[in-house]
């Protein structure tokens, strides 16, 4: 959240930048973007997005994209394995991944448009969509070199640590949900057909159940609400 608050700070000095920038706006009908997101219910790097947007109108223009992220239970906690020889560290308690795949439809309206060459543009965002939420046992390896979930250890000094995000790919199942998401989008590229900026918003993701990534004592949710800033790059014409 301290990120996100910085952020919003930043935001406001931006503004006092964009007068006079509508005189030389450069006009473009398609843009492409990529990006990476850090969300507050993620890690350090919570996951990734394509978006593409085709004009409508003069300051509208249609989004269609996929993000796929990570999700952790507020509750995650990282510890060192207690085994001598390892170095590594896993989520104690853990016992699931929660991968989400978010397909999504909205629109960017230009707040404030940017010169040819120099300022700032501005977009508000409003997307939604369908989640696939994509769901694994998080493993943990032993000192004997066996993989199991926490909840099956039953002595937890032997754990080295996680054994990776595809050791239970096998046992992976699916749960649908549906996520909205409301953004300001701000973009500093130099010039006219390049993107470079970033994006600063709320995220709201719901689940047709509860899923247990961390069911030993604590509540499990269906609903994952998040602020979110992502680094963006991409090319318009």
């Amino acid at each position: 959240m301290k990120i996100v608050f910085l952020t919003f700070i930043f935001i406001s000095s931006l503004l006092f930048e964009l007068k006079g920038q509508e005189d030389d706006p450069f006009e473009y009908g398609q843009e492409f973007l990529f990006g990476i997101t850090k969300a507050t219910n993620g890690g350090l790097f919570s996951g990734g997005f394509f978006r593409y947007s085709a004009k409508k109108s003069d300051r509208i223009f249609q989004t269609f994209g996929l993000e796929i992220a990570n999700v952790r239970h507020p509750q995650e906690r990282r510890v060192p394995s207690p085994t001598f020889f390892s170095s590594s560290s896993f989520y104690e308690g853990k016992e699931k991944y929660l991968i989400s795949t978010r397909l999504m439809y909205g629109y960017d309206l230009l707040l404030f448009k940017k010169a040819e060459q120099k300022g700032v543009q501005i977009n508000g965002v409003l997307i939604g969509g369908p989640t696939l939420g994509l769901v694994s046992p998080y493993l943990l390896r032993s000192e004997g070199g066996g993989l199991v979930t926490y909840s099956q250890y039953l002595n937890g000094s032997s754990i080295i640590g996680p054994a990776g995000y595809f050791s239970g790919i096998d046992q992976m199942e699916v749960v649908l949900g549906a996520h909205i998401r409301a953004s300001l989008l701000f973009e500093f590229g130099t010039f006219k057909s390049k993107v470079t900026g970033f994006e600063v918003g709320f995220l709201g993701e719901i689940f047709s159940r509860q899923i247990e990534l961390v069911p030993l004592g604590t509540k499990n949710y269906n609903f994952y609400p998040a602020a979110f800033v992502s680094i963006l790059f991409g090319s318009r014409k």
